[in-house]
């Protein structure tokens, strides 16, 4: 019964992995694994706090496992930050603690990646902003090979043209949240703010001229919500309750679609791609909506956010029923 401490040494002198060294059975071990690598990749579908509890498990369970412990150190990033809890400082502390640990020890690119991250927000959320910019300044500026690239010069044909189409999904994807990101947290119709609504409608406008959006409904939604914060600050319920009218139209046809499941682009530049909506899940992880539950169905997000948010109190009860 070696001390927890050096289960870690002893895999490594030995050349066993842990599961070896303590006498695990094959398949339970396997099952295990796969139980504890499902909730760690979705992870925003359970209650946080439950699965802070099986993060700590898992690195328990399975020292050395760069991976478990990145998941440690997020589900300690997320529980410190969750609004129902006041900020705890100590829990980010100990999430950074652990992500150095995977940037200094782990090998795998994708998991360093998502660790510094992790420990940039937490520095962020501790108004440690020099600290976080250091982090900030590990990730690669520039990769040269990439398998989008690799794999431009290898498809043929058909494949190559949808490949080609995913990239500039993609690309298109990450222009609308760049723009979100200049107006997200902006308050006032500020130039730059107004500019980069106008041009992502008038964006969209041009790529789907039929107004098939399917994915890109749920930018518009952002768009639209933001145009109606605006105005209720600046005292145009009118304009206010028009766009919010815009806003969960959007709503109401992406949920629509997140039932019925899979469906084609109409649009020449998208037509070879089949967008697969969630069928219960937030219309996307990293943006929290309503009460912050995004284990919830869309609609009853949105729903939550109308009828208790004090953002649309003035305007919302028309929309009671």
């Amino acid at each position: 019964m070696p001390d927890l401490s050096l289960i870690v040494p002893l895999t490594r002198i030995l050349h066993v992995t842990a599961d070896e060294l303590l006498g695990g059975n094959d398949a339970e071990n396997d099952a295990r694994r796969a139980e504890l690598d499902e909730r760690c990749e979705n992870y925003w579908k359970y209650d946080h706090e439950e699965t802070y509890q099986m993060a700590c498990q898992a690195v328990s369970e399975y020292p050395g496992d760069y991976k478990y412990l990145a998941w440690l150190a997020q589900m300690e990033q997320i529980t410190a930050c969750h609004k129902r809890h006041k900020m705890d400082p100590e829990m980010l502390e100990r999430s950074i603690k652990h992500t150095n640990m995977v940037i200094e020890e782990c090998t795998d690119s994708g998991i360093r990646e998502k660790a510094i991250w992790n420990a940039m927000f937490c520095c962020k959320t501790l108004e440690r902003d020099e600290e976080a910019l250091k982090y900030a300044e590990m990730f690669p500026a520039h990769t040269v090979y990439t398998r989008d690239k690799a794999m431009l010069r290898c498809l043929k044909d058909e494949r190559l043209l949808m490949h080609q189409q995913m990239i500039s999904f993609n690309a298109l994807s990450s222009l609308f949240l760049a723009f979100l990101e200049i107006y997200r947290s902006e308050s006032e119709k500020e130039p730059h703010v107004m500019a980069a609504l106008d041009m992502e409608e008038a964006v969209l406008k041009t790529v789907f001229p039929d107004g098939n959006y399917l994915d890109f409904h749920r930018f518009l939604y952002f768009v639209y919500e933001k145009r109606t914060e605006l105005e209720l600050n600046a005292g145009d319920y009118d304009k206010a309750m028009e766009y919010l009218g815009i806003m969960v139209d959007h709503v109401k046809i992406y949920a629509e679609l997140c039932k019925t499941g899979e469906h084609r682009y109409t649009s020449d530049v998208f037509d070879r791609l089949i967008p697969k909506f969630a069928q219960d899940g937030p219309i996307k992880a990293s943006f929290i909506i309503g009460d912050e539950n995004n284990t919830k169905p869309f609609m009853e997000q949105i729903r939550a956010d109308l009828m208790t948010g004090e953002k649309y109190a003035p305007v919302t009860i028309i929309f009671a029923g």
